[in-house]
């Protein structure tokens, strides 16, 4: 027997990273970070994930290749000592897309769901475990919902504060350039400090008003004034607000638009070739089984 979830793949349009750091168990006095403030959206492109429970261990395969992949054995183990994980995945890593946190909340919830357990416990299992390895800070919550989130507060609901709202658009996302790696960038100290200088400037701009297109907006002067965008994603963003409205995901050497949606496939397409365009939808519905 086994038990399958999904978890949409997820784009941060601006974000700050928090200042306060909180103790995550008493008994090893790790302190780790509640999580990011940001806004941003679930796609209906994700991963999914195919859970049997047994043994010492966990095996973790993604596309059919064996992986250690840390976080989401961090995560599971938390329900579980050991069995098989077996994840398939629509989007590439280090783009920008969450994939980190997809795969570890699908994984949770599928191990949940083979135990008869409460779902509800996968949230914060994978939320503690990606802020843990660094991989993201706040994709989770924002996935776990699904449709246009606003972390207004840091951390996880009650002590956080999330809003969301269903959009039901297209959006076209174009991958150009080598993966980011999201440790490198949120361990760096003044990278850091600079992206919580800007991203505080926006969300005091942004939250007044809590639009859509306001959230667009302001994404594209986020990734202009953190000084994200480089010359592989440069000529994407510029292609892209030809014809629709978008910014660069973060933290990727992607980008993702809304508007004419056939127009920006094909122009992405003669961009970076068919193999890096993908054509979605909004996902409103988050996580869950299926």
């Amino acid at each position: 027997m086994s038990s399958k979830a999904f978890c949409p793949a997820h784009i941060t349009g601006f974000f700050t990273l928090p200042s306060e750091k909180r103790e995550l168990g008493e008994e090893k006095k790790t302190k780790i970070p509640k999580g990011s403030r940001g806004a941003g959206f679930s796609v209906s492109l994700g991963v999914t994930a195919e859970a049997e429970i047994g043994g010492d261990s966990w095996e973790v395969f993604v596309d059919g290749e064996k992986r250690p992949f840390f976080v989401v054995k961090k995560t599971v183990r938390q329900f579980a000592k050991g069995g098989t994980l077996r994840l398939e995945t629509e989007l590439p890593f280090s783009q920008g897309f969450g994939m980190s946190g997809a795969c570890a909340l699908s994984s949770g919830l599928a191990v949940l769901k083979e135990l008869g357990d409460d779902l509800e416990k996968a949230l914060p299992a994978a939320h503690k475990s990606e802020i843990f390895c660094r991989t993201g800070m706040g994709d989770v919550l924002g996935q776990y919902h699904g449709g246009f989130e606003i972390r207004v507060k840091e951390g996880l609901p009650p002590e956080g504060e999330i809003r969301t709202k269903e959009i039901d658009e297209e959006v076209v996302l174009a991958v150009a350039g080598s993966p980011l790696s999201t440790p490198d960038v949120l361990r760096d100290p003044m990278m850091s400090a600079w992206i919580n200088s800007v991203g505080g400037d926006i969300m005091e701009e942004f939250l007044p008003e809590d639009g859509f297109d306001r959230f667009l907006k302001l994404s594209h002067k986020f990734a202009e004034e953190t000084k994200f965008v480089k010359e592989d994603v440069r000529p994407l963003l510029e292609a892209g607000m030809e014809t629709g409205k978008g910014s660069m995901a973060m933290i990727g050497n992607s980008v993702f638009f809304f508007g004419d949606a056939e127009r920006l496939v094909e122009t992405f397409t003669e961009m970076v070739g068919e193999e890096d365009v993908y054509l979605c939808e909004v996902d409103n519905r988050g996580a869950r089984i299926i």
